[in-house]
Protein backbone atom coordinates (compact mmCIF):
# COMPACT_ATOMS: atom_id res chain seq x y z
CA UNK A 1 0.00 0.00 0.00
CA UNK A 2 1.68 3.44 -1.22
CA UNK A 3 1.38 6.30 1.29
CA UNK A 4 0.48 9.94 0.24
CA UNK A 5 2.42 12.65 2.26
CA UNK A 6 0.48 16.00 1.86
CA UNK A 7 2.66 19.18 2.68
CA UNK A 8 2.23 19.75 6.54
CA UNK A 9 1.74 23.61 5.56
CA UNK A 10 -0.51 23.36 3.23
CA UNK A 11 -2.86 20.84 5.70
CA UNK A 12 -2.08 23.92 8.47
CA UNK A 13 -3.48 26.59 5.42
CA UNK A 14 -6.52 25.04 4.88
CA UNK A 15 -7.38 24.02 8.50
CA UNK A 16 -6.86 27.77 9.11
CA UNK A 17 -9.08 28.70 5.92
CA UNK A 18 -11.89 26.42 7.21
CA UNK A 19 -12.28 27.92 10.77
CA UNK A 20 -11.81 31.92 9.89
CA UNK A 21 -14.81 33.37 9.72
CA UNK A 22 -15.59 33.99 6.06
CA UNK A 23 -17.45 36.76 4.39
CA UNK A 24 -19.27 37.16 0.81
CA UNK A 25 -16.61 39.75 -1.12
CA UNK A 26 -17.91 42.75 -3.09
CA UNK A 27 -17.99 42.03 -6.67
CA UNK A 28 -15.98 43.61 -9.66
CA UNK A 29 -17.99 46.00 -11.53
CA UNK A 30 -19.68 44.84 -14.24
CA UNK A 31 -20.72 42.03 -11.58
CA UNK A 32 -21.83 44.29 -9.51
CA UNK A 33 -24.03 45.86 -11.83
CA UNK A 34 -25.62 42.57 -12.44
CA UNK A 35 -27.05 41.76 -9.14
CA UNK A 36 -27.79 45.15 -7.97
CA UNK A 37 -31.26 44.97 -6.59
CA UNK A 38 -31.40 41.56 -6.52
CA UNK A 39 -32.52 39.70 -3.44
CA UNK A 40 -31.50 36.97 -1.69
CA UNK A 41 -32.73 33.52 -2.37
CA UNK A 42 -35.83 32.30 -0.55
CA UNK A 43 -35.28 29.75 2.49
CA UNK A 44 -34.51 26.45 1.33
CA UNK A 45 -35.94 22.94 3.14
CA UNK A 46 -32.67 21.45 5.70
CA UNK A 47 -34.82 18.24 5.55
CA UNK A 48 -33.71 18.16 1.96
CA UNK A 49 -29.78 17.81 3.17
CA UNK A 50 -30.04 14.72 5.53
CA UNK A 51 -27.08 14.91 7.96
CA UNK A 52 -26.50 18.68 7.85
CA UNK A 53 -27.56 21.04 9.70
CA UNK A 54 -28.35 23.91 7.26
CA UNK A 55 -30.21 26.24 10.15
CA UNK A 56 -28.45 29.65 10.47
CA UNK A 57 -28.27 31.44 14.09
CA UNK A 58 -31.38 31.68 15.98
CA UNK A 59 -33.36 28.95 14.48
CA UNK A 60 -34.37 30.49 11.17
CA UNK A 61 -34.04 28.32 7.84
CA UNK A 62 -31.26 29.21 5.51
CA UNK A 63 -31.06 30.31 1.71
CA UNK A 64 -31.30 27.43 -0.76
CA UNK A 65 -27.92 28.06 -2.08
CA UNK A 66 -27.01 26.78 1.67
CA UNK A 67 -29.44 23.75 1.17
CA UNK A 68 -27.53 22.59 -2.40
CA UNK A 69 -24.05 23.32 -0.77
CA UNK A 70 -24.40 21.42 2.63
CA UNK A 71 -24.93 18.47 0.73
CA UNK A 72 -21.44 16.14 0.86
CA UNK A 73 -19.99 15.13 -2.50
CA UNK A 74 -21.99 16.48 -4.79
CA UNK A 75 -21.16 19.69 -7.13
CA UNK A 76 -23.52 22.12 -8.70
CA UNK A 77 -23.77 21.24 -12.41
CA UNK A 78 -25.55 24.18 -12.73
CA UNK A 79 -23.15 26.60 -11.08
CA UNK A 80 -20.57 24.90 -13.47
CA UNK A 81 -22.47 25.69 -16.69
CA UNK A 82 -23.23 29.13 -15.64
CA UNK A 83 -19.43 30.12 -14.34
CA UNK A 84 -18.11 28.76 -17.99
CA UNK A 85 -20.26 31.08 -19.82
CA UNK A 86 -19.81 33.95 -17.50
CA UNK A 87 -15.87 33.53 -17.84
CA UNK A 88 -15.48 33.32 -21.71
CA UNK A 89 -18.71 36.01 -22.26
CA UNK A 90 -16.70 38.29 -19.68
CA UNK A 91 -13.27 37.25 -21.59
CA UNK A 92 -15.03 38.42 -24.79
CA UNK A 93 -17.06 41.27 -23.65
CA UNK A 94 -15.05 42.47 -21.18
CA UNK A 95 -15.93 45.23 -18.29
CA UNK A 96 -15.23 48.92 -18.52
CA UNK A 97 -12.85 48.02 -15.49
CA UNK A 98 -11.61 45.15 -17.29
CA UNK A 99 -10.26 46.83 -20.37
CA UNK A 100 -8.56 49.83 -18.22
CA UNK A 101 -7.17 46.82 -16.12
CA UNK A 102 -5.80 45.18 -19.14
CA UNK A 103 -5.01 48.08 -20.97
CA UNK A 104 -2.70 48.87 -18.34
CA UNK A 105 -1.00 45.23 -17.88
CA UNK A 106 -0.77 45.09 -21.95
CA UNK A 107 1.41 48.22 -21.38
CA UNK A 108 3.36 47.33 -19.03
CA UNK A 109 3.76 43.96 -20.47
CA UNK A 110 5.07 45.88 -23.82
CA UNK A 111 7.42 48.22 -22.04
CA UNK A 112 9.01 45.17 -20.34
CA UNK A 113 8.90 42.78 -23.60
CA UNK A 114 11.08 46.32 -25.34
CA UNK A 115 13.73 45.64 -22.51
CA UNK A 116 13.57 42.06 -21.58
CA UNK A 117 17.49 41.40 -22.35
CA UNK A 118 18.67 44.56 -20.78
CA UNK A 119 16.32 43.78 -17.86
CA UNK A 120 17.34 39.94 -17.71
CA UNK A 121 21.15 40.60 -17.76
CA UNK A 122 20.71 42.52 -14.90
CA UNK A 123 18.62 40.54 -13.24
CA UNK A 124 21.52 37.71 -13.61
CA UNK A 125 23.90 39.78 -11.98
CA UNK A 126 21.96 39.48 -8.50
CA UNK A 127 23.81 38.19 -6.05
CA UNK A 128 20.95 35.46 -4.87
CA UNK A 129 22.28 33.29 -1.61
CA UNK A 130 21.85 29.46 -2.29
CA UNK A 131 19.61 30.10 0.88
CA UNK A 132 17.17 32.54 -1.05
CA UNK A 133 17.37 30.17 -4.11
CA UNK A 134 16.18 27.08 -2.17
CA UNK A 135 13.28 28.96 -0.61
CA UNK A 136 12.44 30.65 -3.94
CA UNK A 137 12.43 26.64 -5.33
CA UNK A 138 10.24 25.83 -2.53
CA UNK A 139 7.95 28.50 -3.65
CA UNK A 140 7.90 28.13 -6.95
CA UNK A 141 5.87 24.57 -6.38
CA UNK A 142 2.51 26.15 -5.88
CA UNK A 143 2.62 26.69 -9.56
CA UNK A 144 3.36 23.66 -9.97
CA UNK A 145 3.18 20.19 -9.10
CA UNK A 146 0.36 19.71 -7.51
CA UNK A 147 -0.12 21.88 -4.49
CA UNK A 148 -3.05 24.00 -6.19
CA UNK A 149 -5.12 20.90 -7.34
CA UNK A 150 -4.06 18.95 -3.94
CA UNK A 151 -5.40 22.03 -2.04
CA UNK A 152 -8.90 22.26 -4.11
CA UNK A 153 -9.26 18.85 -3.25
CA UNK A 154 -8.27 18.53 0.43
CA UNK A 155 -11.25 21.53 0.65
CA UNK A 156 -13.87 20.20 -1.59
CA UNK A 157 -13.44 16.67 0.88
CA UNK A 158 -12.57 18.41 4.05
CA UNK A 159 -15.66 20.49 3.71
CA UNK A 160 -17.81 17.58 2.60
CA UNK A 161 -16.35 15.42 5.30
CA UNK A 162 -17.09 18.70 8.25
CA UNK A 163 -20.05 19.50 6.82
CA UNK A 164 -18.86 23.04 6.00
CA UNK A 165 -20.75 23.87 2.31
CA UNK A 166 -18.14 27.27 2.11
CA UNK A 167 -14.74 24.93 2.11
CA UNK A 168 -16.32 22.37 -0.50
CA UNK A 169 -17.32 24.86 -2.47
CA UNK A 170 -13.99 26.67 -2.44
CA UNK A 171 -12.63 23.88 -3.23
CA UNK A 172 -14.78 23.07 -6.58
CA UNK A 173 -14.19 26.86 -7.21
CA UNK A 174 -10.40 26.92 -6.95
CA UNK A 175 -10.30 23.51 -9.13
CA UNK A 176 -12.80 25.61 -11.71
CA UNK A 177 -10.58 28.72 -11.37
CA UNK A 178 -7.10 26.42 -12.40
CA UNK A 179 -8.82 24.89 -15.48
CA UNK A 180 -10.04 28.29 -17.03
CA UNK A 181 -6.59 29.80 -16.21
CA UNK A 182 -4.70 26.60 -17.78
CA UNK A 183 -6.80 27.06 -20.38
CA UNK A 184 -6.00 30.78 -21.34
CA UNK A 185 -2.38 30.49 -20.48
CA UNK A 186 -1.98 27.61 -22.83
CA UNK A 187 -3.81 29.58 -25.54
CA UNK A 188 -1.79 32.40 -24.86
CA UNK A 189 1.58 30.31 -24.99
CA UNK A 190 0.63 29.38 -28.18
CA UNK A 191 0.06 32.75 -29.58
CA UNK A 192 3.25 34.53 -27.85
CA UNK A 193 5.65 31.23 -28.31
CA UNK A 194 8.87 32.15 -27.25
CA UNK A 195 11.98 30.52 -25.53
CA UNK A 196 12.95 30.49 -22.50
CA UNK A 197 15.28 33.34 -21.71
CA UNK A 198 18.21 30.83 -21.06
CA UNK A 199 17.36 29.00 -24.68
CA UNK A 200 18.21 32.44 -26.37
CA UNK A 201 14.72 34.19 -25.93
CA UNK A 202 13.54 33.95 -29.44
CA UNK A 203 9.91 34.97 -30.41
CA UNK A 204 7.95 32.71 -33.02
CA UNK A 205 4.57 33.24 -32.75
CA UNK A 206 1.52 30.51 -33.91
CA UNK A 207 4.42 27.89 -34.25
CA UNK A 208 4.29 25.83 -30.90
CA UNK A 209 4.33 25.86 -27.10
CA UNK A 210 6.61 28.30 -25.84
CA UNK A 211 7.48 30.75 -22.91
CA UNK A 212 5.72 33.62 -23.59
CA UNK A 213 3.13 33.59 -20.61
CA UNK A 214 4.49 32.31 -17.57
CA UNK A 215 2.26 28.92 -16.41
CA UNK A 216 3.40 29.11 -13.09
CA UNK A 217 2.87 32.40 -12.12
CA UNK A 218 -0.88 31.70 -13.67
CA UNK A 219 -1.53 28.58 -11.51
CA UNK A 220 -0.06 30.01 -8.53
CA UNK A 221 -2.77 33.45 -9.01
CA UNK A 222 -5.38 31.03 -9.43
CA UNK A 223 -6.41 30.68 -6.26
CA UNK A 224 -5.49 33.94 -4.89
CA UNK A 225 -8.94 35.69 -5.69
CA UNK A 226 -11.05 32.37 -4.67
CA UNK A 227 -9.65 32.42 -1.25
CA UNK A 228 -9.44 36.42 -0.79
CA UNK A 229 -13.08 36.64 -1.98
CA UNK A 230 -14.47 33.61 0.33
CA UNK A 231 -12.51 34.18 3.29
CA UNK A 232 -10.75 36.94 3.53
CA UNK A 233 -13.14 40.07 3.02
CA UNK A 234 -13.39 42.32 5.67
CA UNK A 235 -16.96 42.39 7.29
CA UNK A 236 -18.23 45.17 9.25
CA UNK A 237 -18.85 43.28 12.49
CA UNK A 238 -15.30 41.94 12.63
CA UNK A 239 -12.96 42.94 15.30
CA UNK A 240 -9.87 44.75 15.16
CA UNK A 241 -7.65 42.22 15.37
CA UNK A 242 -10.00 40.02 12.48
CA UNK A 243 -9.67 42.61 9.92
CA UNK A 244 -5.61 42.60 10.56
CA UNK A 245 -5.65 39.29 9.86
CA UNK A 246 -7.45 39.22 7.18
CA UNK A 247 -5.41 41.93 5.61
CA UNK A 248 -2.34 39.54 5.92
CA UNK A 249 -3.90 36.99 4.69
CA UNK A 250 -5.12 39.01 1.48
CA UNK A 251 -1.08 39.60 1.40
CA UNK A 252 -0.28 36.09 1.54
CA UNK A 253 -3.01 35.35 -1.30
CA UNK A 254 -1.70 38.06 -3.39
CA UNK A 255 1.59 38.10 -2.58
CA UNK A 256 2.68 34.30 -3.19
CA UNK A 257 2.03 33.60 -6.28
CA UNK A 258 4.61 36.85 -7.22
CA UNK A 259 7.37 35.19 -5.39
CA UNK A 260 6.72 32.38 -7.85
CA UNK A 261 7.28 34.79 -10.42
CA UNK A 262 10.09 36.39 -8.85
CA UNK A 263 11.97 33.12 -8.71
CA UNK A 264 10.80 31.80 -12.34
CA UNK A 265 12.81 35.35 -13.87
CA UNK A 266 15.67 34.59 -11.09
CA UNK A 267 16.02 30.84 -12.65
CA UNK A 268 16.50 32.18 -16.35
CA UNK A 269 13.15 30.01 -16.83
CA UNK A 270 11.04 33.22 -18.30
CA UNK A 271 11.81 36.84 -18.77
CA UNK A 272 10.11 39.36 -16.07
CA UNK A 273 7.29 40.24 -19.16
CA UNK A 274 6.28 36.56 -18.95
CA UNK A 275 5.29 36.90 -15.33
CA UNK A 276 3.44 39.62 -15.44
CA UNK A 277 0.81 38.35 -17.93
CA UNK A 278 0.84 34.89 -16.13
CA UNK A 279 -0.13 36.90 -12.77
CA UNK A 280 -2.41 39.10 -14.70
CA UNK A 281 -4.28 35.89 -15.98
CA UNK A 282 -4.03 33.85 -12.36
CA UNK A 283 -5.55 36.95 -10.55
CA UNK A 284 -8.54 37.90 -13.48
CA UNK A 285 -9.83 34.51 -13.57
CA UNK A 286 -10.14 33.44 -9.77
CA UNK A 287 -12.16 37.03 -9.54
CA UNK A 288 -13.59 36.08 -12.37
CA UNK A 289 -14.84 32.77 -11.21
CA UNK A 290 -15.91 34.53 -7.85
CA UNK A 291 -17.40 36.93 -9.27
CA UNK A 292 -20.04 33.86 -11.17
CA UNK A 293 -20.51 32.01 -7.60
CA UNK A 294 -21.92 35.31 -6.22
CA UNK A 295 -24.05 35.90 -9.21
CA UNK A 296 -25.32 32.48 -9.31
CA UNK A 297 -26.17 32.18 -5.45
CA UNK A 298 -28.13 35.45 -5.65
CA UNK A 299 -30.57 33.82 -8.22
CA UNK A 300 -29.24 36.68 -11.10
CA UNK A 301 -31.09 35.62 -14.05
CA UNK A 302 -28.39 34.33 -17.09
CA UNK A 303 -27.50 36.93 -19.30
CA UNK A 304 -27.03 34.10 -21.83
CA UNK A 305 -30.74 33.99 -22.26
CA UNK A 306 -32.91 35.70 -24.33
CA UNK A 307 -34.27 39.14 -22.62
CA UNK A 308 -37.37 39.21 -24.74
CA UNK A 309 -38.76 36.50 -27.50
CA UNK A 310 -41.55 37.33 -29.84
CA UNK A 311 -43.06 36.93 -33.17
CA UNK A 312 -41.38 39.25 -36.07
CA UNK A 313 -41.88 39.88 -39.78
CA UNK A 314 -39.00 39.99 -42.59
CA UNK A 315 -38.79 43.23 -44.89
CA UNK A 316 -41.38 41.01 -47.45
CA UNK A 317 -43.83 40.13 -44.47
CA UNK A 318 -42.81 36.43 -43.64
CA UNK A 319 -43.65 35.37 -39.83
CA UNK A 320 -40.99 34.63 -37.61
CA UNK A 321 -39.81 34.38 -34.28
CA UNK A 322 -37.39 36.86 -33.08
CA UNK A 323 -35.37 36.84 -29.79
CA UNK A 324 -33.24 40.01 -28.26
CA UNK A 325 -30.26 39.72 -25.95
CA UNK A 326 -28.76 42.56 -23.51
CA UNK A 327 -24.52 42.22 -22.79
Amino acid sequence: MQKVRAPLALVVIVGALQGLTPSWGAMMDGAADDVAGAGASEPGDPAAAPGFDVREEGGEAAPDYLDRYSRPFRIDTGELAFTEKYYWHRLTHPTTSDKKTGGAVLAVAFALWSQKEQIQSDWAQRDTTLEHETTLKRIQKLGGGIVVPATALLMYVGGSTMRDYRSKETGVMLAHSLLLTDLVTLGGRFVLAEDRPKYGGSLHPFRGFGGGISGHSATAASISGVLSRMYLQIDPDDSHAAAVWKRIGKGFAYGLPAIVAFGRVNDQQHYLYNTVLGLSIGYWSSNVVADAHGLYIHGTPSRFRPSAVGPITNDRGAPGIGARWNY
